[in-house]
């Protein structure tokens, strides 16, 4: 086996019961541990995740997931264990994980799993020498910047980056089970292989500037020039390729840094706020973007684009240039003008507004300080088996997800007044109308004759769970 002082990388994916990352709760987890040259050099890591009893599924991930049900049924971990077991592998020391849209998927499930079960959501990407990376920003930097060698799949001659299709159309032979995490995984895997065979230099650039700090040092504030900014939000391009001048960073958050998109006629621009003409928040941030520097961008130098890249990316670069020399002239006024209406100092202090039901919501609304952290640990530690009252926390988000968590997790904890708060919860989260919509989608699904056997089992025990949920509602309301 590896030393654990070598660096790896750790793949990942999530299938999860719905898409949104706050909400909704991870299925399964898979994994793979590679070398830095991308061979695997560990057992593929699989484990599942069970439901709490406040959390109903989306049915229809339940249709798309290709993996056993009743494995599930019979050796998921409570959440508690499941957050555990993941944050010890990602914290391993020189780890480079990374996955396919993880960054804005799989990290933001990893960063609110902890959250809730009272592990630092972050460190686990950057201390000890670790680090992220995306798969699916490094393909997409790819198909735009070196194309050669791969091929690409189209749907109305526009490229799409469905991670079945381009190693489908690339000819790799790879498990077939759609939906499935490890799957996934491998697939992940293979096409960043593929890419390092091909385009050995767009790998290693993108690896090196992977880092927040390698990547600051293409940005100079002091004297400006364009950049290439690789992203969808240049919706008026054919390849999501903005020219933008980086400007400044935002003196509340030094991980935002302040563009200018010199896709606009600045002219247009300059008048407005030279006449100082209201402008709605729309017509600023045509011009005015914020890249965040921390989610890992695809930031290149302009002298990376060739003659033939200009060409085939239909790059207007003298109409940029011609921008960029009228911001120049202008930059203090520019910058005077963003300071003065731009940037927004972000409000972190809304404790008044918490409360059982968006706690579990609430992870960016501040950091937690360290008297609680200290907490957390004998948390983690399963200390309060013995003295369980930890209360108060400083953050009284911290008071409310320790309710939820002994509630989902060590119930025998609770004493009837938080038994009955438990319960109370639950019946107010799922309303009447909700829960008779979900059984009839339930019993909708169980005369679907393309379902597993395993898949009917669990939705039978979700409609036992729900429908026992519905009588008490309604004798409730008698």
């Amino acid at each position: 086996m590896k030393q654990e002082n070598e660096f790896s990388f750790l793949f990942y994916d999530y299938e999860t019961f719905g898409l949104h990352t706050q909400d909704d709760r991870i299925a399964q987890f898979a994994c793979i541990r590679t070398n830095i040259n991308l061979d695997i050099i560990e057992k593929p890591i699989i484990l599942y995740n069970k439901l709490s009893k406040d959390y109903l599924p989306n049915l229809n991930t339940i249709t798309i997931h290709n993996f056993d049900y009743q494995y599930i049924l019979n050796n998921s971990k409570c959440e508690n264990i499941f957050a555990k077991n993941i944050y010890n592998i990602f914290s391993r020391n020189n780890t480079c994980i990374l996955g396919y849209n993880n960054i804005s998927f799989d990290d933001e499930f990893s960063r609110n799993l902890f959250y809730r079960n009272f592990y630092d959501s972050y460190s686990w990407s950057w201390q000890n020498n670790n680090s992220r990376w995306d798969i699916l920003r490094l393909v997409k930097a790819c198909n735009i910047l070196r194309p050669k060698g791969i091929n690409w799949p189209k749907k109305d001659n526009k490229t799409i980056f469905n991670l079945g299709k381009i190693i489908e159309v690339n000819n790799i032979p790879i498990h077939d089970k759609l939906h499935d995490a490890l799957t996934d995984v491998y697939s992940t895997i293979a096409i960043t292989k593929l890419i390092k065979l091909k385009q050995p230099l767009l790998f290693n650039y993108f690896f090196k500037y992977r880092l927040k700090t390698e990547l600051n040092k293409i940005i100079n504030i002091y004297n400006i020039y364009p950049v290439i900014h690789i992203n969808n939000i240049y919706t008026n391009t054919n390849n999501s390729v903005g020219c933008v001048v980086p400007l400044l960073f935002n003196p509340y958050n030094n991980n935002n840094l302040i563009i200018f998109d010199l896709t606009y006629n600045i002219k247009d621009f300059l008048n407005k706020i030279i006449e100082k003409k209201h402008v709605n928040k729309q017509f600023i941030i045509k011009y005015i973007k914020y890249i965040n520097m921390n989610q890992i961008p695809i930031i290149v130098p302009l002298k990376v684009l060739n003659i033939t890249d200009i060409k085939r990316l239909n790059f207007n670069i003298l109409y940029y240039f011609n921008n960029f020399i009228l911001l120049k002239k202008n930059l203090d006024k520019i910058i005077n003008f963003i300071k003065s209406n731009f940037i927004e100092k972000k409000y972190v202090n809304i404790n008044n507004a918490i409360n059982i039901y968006n706690v579990d919501k609430l992870l960016y609304n501040n950091f937690f300080p360290k008297q609680d952290i200290k907490k957390f640990n004998y948390i983690q530690k399963q200390y309060f088996h013995k003295n369980h009252k930890l209360y108060p926390f400083q953050d009284p988000r911290a008071n409310i997800l320790f309710f939820k968590y002994r509630s989902r997790h060590f119930f025998h904890t609770l004493n009837s007044m938080e038994i009955n708060q438990w319960q109370q919860y639950i019946f107010n989260k799922f309303d009447l109308n909700f829960i008779k919509d979900y059984i009839k989608q339930i019993n909708n699904l169980l005369v679907n004759n393309h379902l597993t056997n395993t898949k009917k089992i669990f939705l039978k025990k979700i409609l036992s769970y729900v429908h026992n949920l519905y009588i008490i509602k309604l004798n409730n309301l008698n």
